[in-house]
């Protein structure tokens, strides 16, 4: 298989390949708003030796490995998957490419990528499975009922601007979301990156907080704004106040206003978390299919 960078493609082929990611962006919303900032290291994957219509994929090749790659079917082995297996080896190991911190997407994709890894020597030290999920749209505002939260709590909108005594807290419960649902065994967490992540979610994203009192008691927000899709991240309620409903009413909050920005919501939640699995049916998600971030 041939990966042309998508910078150095001319204007007919590279808006053929934002077409084929915006035709498949509900399976890689990350990558799809990576791609509306920065299209380095962006390579778009064709069969054979020369671009042309047949576009089999997309992967951003960075820190985090993203990837479109709709081809891939773990289920089978096929000559078409072995090529790009290997071709995916040759690129890595020519362009002298930094080991990857992980690669995140779709599970067919994610392994077809974890076996190309393999032939560099270079094994995941830890493999998260999760389930990809769609909002329903017209059913979950269908069914939005009347706020169940009574009156003295109040949704705060996080931004860079946040008052003091607000910013630690909602740094406390991204450290506590983080150390509970996203950093892997193989990693010592780190305030500083956090609070980096933090602050640039804050600038650049979607984020309510749940206060009473003062005291901010829940989390939800986007992480990942694509063209017409947007992905949900960082839900996270404060140890002894969960079965409440906090999550259900920031999340619905967050889907309301992604809706409002004409984006459709999606999320990927961790199979054994059954109280979250729970959670988002009820608002009405429906699974897409399967979803691995591999760590290294």
């Amino acid at each position: 298989m041939l990966f042309l960078p998508l910078e150095e493609l001319n204007g007919k082929n590279r808006n053929a390949a934002l077409t084929f990611l915006r035709k498949n962006e509900k399976y890689c919303v990350q990558l799809a708003a990576n791609l509306r900032k920065n299209i380095a290291q962006c390579f778009v994957v064709y069969a054979g030796n020369a671009c042309g219509k047949n576009i089999y994929g997309i992967v951003s090749i960075k820190k985090t490995v993203l990837h479109c790659l709709p081809f891939a079917n773990e289920n089978e082995q096929t000559a078409l998957q072995e090529d790009f297996i290997q071709s995916f080896a040759d690129l890595f190991a020519q362009e002298k490419f930094e080991n990857p911190v992980c690669i995140n997407g779709t599970s067919s994709g994610t392994r077809l990528i974890i076996k190309a890894f393999a032939l560099l020597e270079n094994t995941p030290s830890q493999i998260n499975e999760y389930n990809l999920l769609v909002l329903q749209s017209k059913e979950f505002l269908k069914n939005l009922k009347k706020n169940p939260i009574k009156n003295d709590y109040q949704l705060i909108r996080c931004k860079k601007d946040l008052p003091g005594h607000y910013l630690s807290q909602i740094f406390e419960l991204q450290k506590k979301y983080e150390l509970e649902e996203v950093v892997p065994n193989n990693m010592e967490f780190d305030e500083d990156s956090c609070r980096l992540r933090l602050s640039n979610t804050m600038r650049t994203q979607y984020v309510l907080a749940l206060e009473k009192d003062n005291v901010l008691v829940a989390k939800a927000g986007t992480n990942s704004i694509g063209y017409k899709y947007v992905q949900l991240g960082g839900v996270f309620t404060k140890p002894g106040e969960r079965g409440r409903g906090f999550a259900k009413y920031v999340v619905s909050a967050v889907l309301i206003k992604s809706l409002r920005m004409h984006r459709v919501p999606v999320l990927f939640v961790k199979k054994q978390n059954e109280a979250a699995v729970h959670l988002y049916e009820s608002l009405f998600f429906e699974k897409l299919g399967d979803y691995v971030i591999a760590y290294y």
